[in-house]
């Protein structure tokens, strides 16, 4: 077994065409099939299903993915040793977003990276629907997941890097009635959970952590509301409320542009909020991943 035919191999389970790989890879069609089936003979189990002109993985394909991309890992590191570069390590780290609405704190944590290890490429993915962070890291699609969580309901080492904070988000111009005693609360002034406005809500769906954490805290607060929308992309929510279909409760960055689009935004009493930060095993850390997870 070489690192040419893990690479074939690990190129191929990403779903592409053979054609399609074999351009990535600079390499000729047949030499990408040889280099598949020459990996297969020497294991002694197949690791696609031949199914038409395409290739799907097997049972025992997929059980290969996970430590064939912690070879390559190791493998690029030990590279960076041999040719005398492990003071400036270079190569790629995969990191995976569970959060939604994180992408500035990631994008900055990263840019800091980038900056102290230029060489380095990181590549960010969304994690899958269904998949969990333990899934996607034990079979090597990442090595870091960003994720909202309470520390102690993660199995896998966590570290909290921040706080994402939410903020009540009601569309401009609604009658006086719909708040309480008539009286709308001034600029910035925050609004008690339990003096809500008298408008239905527009939220994401509900197996999203951030809606838990709002309705965990509304049913603290004994605060009753209903529900106008659910949304699967927390991004839209500005515009329905901007089109009159309800209040939200939005992370406070998007919060603050959904003014630009005519809302009205309010810090909340009791404050709803949510940590974040990131999962890894320890075990399975490539020494770039080491080096981001310390630098947090």
């Amino acid at each position: 077994m070489d690192l040419r035919q893990i690479e074939y191999f690990l190129a191929v389970a990403g779903g592409e065409s053979l054609s399609t790989v074999a351009q990535n890879l600079s390499v000729t069609k047949p030499s990408l099939s040889q280099g598949i089936r020459g990996l297969e003979r020497e294991l002694g189990v197949e690791l696609f299903h031949r199914v038409g002109r395409g290739l799907v993985l097997t049972a025992a394909g997929r059980a290969l993915v996970g430590p064939a991309r912690q070879m390559m890992r190791s493998s690029a590191a030990a590279f960076n040793v041999a040719i005398g570069t492990a003071d400036e390590p270079r190569g790629r780290l995969d990191i995976c977003s569970a959060a939604h609405g994180l992408e500035g704190p990631i994008a900055r944590i990263v840019a800091d990276f980038r900056e102290r290890w230029p060489a380095v490429t990181v590549r960010v993915g969304e994690l899958p629907q269904d998949a969990t962070s333990e899934q996607v890291l034990a079979d090597g699609a990442c090595e870091v997941v960003f994720s909202y969580w309470p520390p102690d309901m993660s199995a896998l080492s966590t570290k909290v890097i921040g706080v994402n904070e939410y903020w009540l988000a009601v569309p401009s111009g609604v009658h006086p009635g719909v708040w309480p005693n008539g009286v709308k609360p001034a600029a910035g002034e925050p609004v008690s959970l339990t003096a809500l406005p008298d408008l239905p809500v527009v939220g994401v769906l509900k197996h999203s952590r951030a809606r838990l954490a709002i309705e965990s805290s509304l049913q603290a607060a004994g605060a009753r509301t209903r529900m106008s929308t659910e949304l699967s992309q927390r991004e839209t929510v500005g515009a329905f409320v901007f089109a009159g279909l309800g209040m939200a409760f939005m992370e406070r960055s998007l919060a603050e542009r959904s003014v630009a689009s005519g809302a009205e935004i309010f810090p909340v009493e009791p404050p709803i909020s949510l940590n974040y930060g990131v999962e890894f095993d320890p075990e399975t850390l490539s020494p770039l991943g080491r080096l981001f997870v310390d630098g947090l």
